[in-house]
């Protein structure tokens, strides 16, 4: 069963001494078989991105597809390894899983994911991302 879905996600970015913020509404998808999956949009930098969101108890993808390619897995308290693919070029990039808080209501929830991102064993920067997904009234 898909239903349309009212997203709002928000991201927090810490780079070094640098904090950016970045929150987006949107609408999309929810999806609900043996995982949750969750479909929209996203625009980084006017490029257009599909991003799904797969929800399930061993953890937690992030896959962005379009002219960025990123597949975030995402298992609490471990290390994964993702690439980041942008106009040809591929990093590596290891993703450290601090904690995942997924709250579900009958009609939508709520996701919250703290990581990192480690390139050749230097941390990139310290991330927070949040998707609240509400069924259509």
């Amino acid at each position: 069963m898909e239903n349309n879905v009212d997203i709002q996600t928000k991201q927090v970015v810490k780079q070094f001494d640098n904090k950016e913020k970045f929150t987006v509404k949107t609408q999309g998808s929810w999806q609900k078989r043996n995982a949750e999956f969750i479909r929209y949009q996203e625009e980084i930098d006017n490029i257009v991105v599909n991003v799904t969101v797969k929800i399930e108890s061993s953890g937690v993808k992030i896959i962005r597809k379009g002219e960025i390619n990123m597949n975030l897995h995402f298992v609490e308290g471990a290390d994964t390894m993702t690439l980041y693919e942008i106009n040809g070029g591929r990093i590596p990039l290891t993703v450290r899983t601090h904690s995942i808080l997924h709250f579900v209501m009958d009609n939508g929830g709520k996701l919250k994911v703290h990581y990192d991102l480690i390139q050749d064993d230097e941390k990139m920067g310290t991330y927070q991302y949040e998707i609240t997904y509400k069924e259509q009234s």
